[in-house]
């Protein structure tokens, strides 16, 4: 019995559509954090970013593969916060067209700068001892400074260690983006 022929269109649209979802998934908190930007209520932004995802994928196919997906993810999720807005116009919070437009600029010259940013401390935080990195980790995962202490320090030691981890940590991050033109 021969096989059927392979549609190869089908294929294609497939292939299109994983990418798209491939692109969603890896940039939809950059996409909250600029509908963030522009909405002080959390509850708003979080109506906003589901009304925005559902846009996303009702215009899939509109996507061009070849452009950058977050700046046209963040015209999207921009027209929702003008609409919400515009519904708004009679409450006490008001922002003028022109002031969502500013901040969207502003916000989207801070995001691309971001993932930079991330990948510098990242690499800062692979070049510090195992024993300063552990005393950081422990520290901002939650434990207090008498339990790094621990009998091995005291809690006086341990603020001066993170005062020095800080800076250290500062000073790398700063000529890492420097380096790179970000600062």
């Amino acid at each position: 019995m021969p096989s059927p022929p392979i549609d190869r269109a089908s294929i294609l649209d497939t292939q299109r559509h994983l990418q798209f979802a491939e692109r969603v998934v890896k940039n939809q908190q950059r996409v909250y954090r600029y509908i963030v930007s522009l909405v002080p209520n959390r509850a708003d932004a979080e109506d906003l970013f589901q009304q925005t995802c559902l846009t996303l994928w009702e215009q899939w196919d509109r996507y061009d593969p070849a452009l950058d997906f977050v700046p046209w993810a963040c015209g999207i999720a921009h027209n929702h916060v003008r609409n919400f807005y515009r519904k708004r116009e009679n409450s006490q919070l008001h922002l003028d067209p022109d002031v969502i437009v500013s901040l969207s600029t502003e916000s989207m010259k801070m995001q691309s700068g971001s993932d930079e940013r991330i990948e510098a401390i990242e690499r800062c935080l692979q070049k510090m001892t195992p024993r300063n990195r552990e005393v950081l980790e422990s520290y901002y995962g939650g434990r207090s400074i008498t339990e790094i202490a621990g009998r091995s320090s005291t809690p006086n030691a341990i603020y001066k260690q993170l005062d020095r981890i800080r800076a250290a940590l500062h000073q790398c991050v700063t000529a890492r983006l420097a380096g790179e033109g970000l600062q």
